[in-house]
């Protein structure tokens, strides 16, 4: 595949975005629950670590021989258990606001992270060739990140924020898009802006979700 160095400098924007979404989302789960906000604020820091990373390799990419595969097939561990603890995270909050009982913070999150981990390093030692190690990790990182859009759409109308539930919906909708577009055999220079420009588009709609979410989340629920 290739890269430009102004495409691959491009490919920080929705990464810069989605870290700013993550703030507000850390500081809103902060806000109702300061042990929950510990764990979403782990899941956010390997979420956006994956993303810089994929970002860098990318510029790397862009200057000829090189190609720092860490870089990019790490992405997808990082990201599984950035949103396998985000989603955790954003559940039990829910469960708290209304009442229920919250489970303990990190056994259950660990121990799927862990599980999952050791399959795909399994598959990756023993089976090199097979798609089955990345397959492991793309199934829990797009199963966990899915459920924490809906969580958040779900959470956003019930409090009548329809703008900020409307563009978490146009996130959801653009990533889905997204996946479509990467799996095209043939990724010329002007499929991959349009790909960066929809996909900067869909983490900015997500960075001003985020925002109004956690504004009013701040105004209306007192600390827990």
């Amino acid at each position: 595949m290739e890269y430009t160095i102004s495409l691959a400098l491009v490919d920080f924007l929705p990464v810069i975005f989605t870290a700013v979404g993550m703030y507000f989302i850390v500081r809103m789960v902060s806000h109702l629950n300061a042990t929950q906000g510990k764990v979403a604020a782990m899941g956010a820091a390997l979420i956006v670590t994956g993303g810089f990373l994929k970002a860098i390799w990318k510029l790397v990419m862009a200057f000829p021989g090189n190609d720092i595969r860490w870089m990019d097939d790490g992405m997808f561990a990082w990201m599984a258990s950035g949103y396998t603890l985000l989603v955790w995270s954003i559940w039990q909050t829910v469960r708290v606001l209304r009442g229920k009982k919250m489970f303990n913070a990190w056994l259950i999150p660990v121990s799927i992270i862990a599980l999952m981990l050791a399959s795909s390093f399994y598959f990756h030692t023993f089976s090199p060739d097979s798609p089955a190690w990345k397959r492991i990790l793309l199934s829990v990182m797009v199963l966990a990140s899915i459920i924490t859009s809906v969580l958040l759409i779900v959470f956003a109308f019930r409090q009548k924020l329809f703008l900020a539930g409307a563009l978490f919906i146009i996130n959801l909708i653009i990533i889905f898009v997204m996946n479509g577009l990467a799996r095209m055999p043939e990724q010329t220079i002007a499929l991959q802006w349009m790909e960066e420009s929809i996909n900067s588009v869909s983490w900015l709609c997500f960075f001003i979700a985020t925002k109004e979410v956690f504004d009013y989340t701040r105004k209306n629920f007192g600390v827990q």
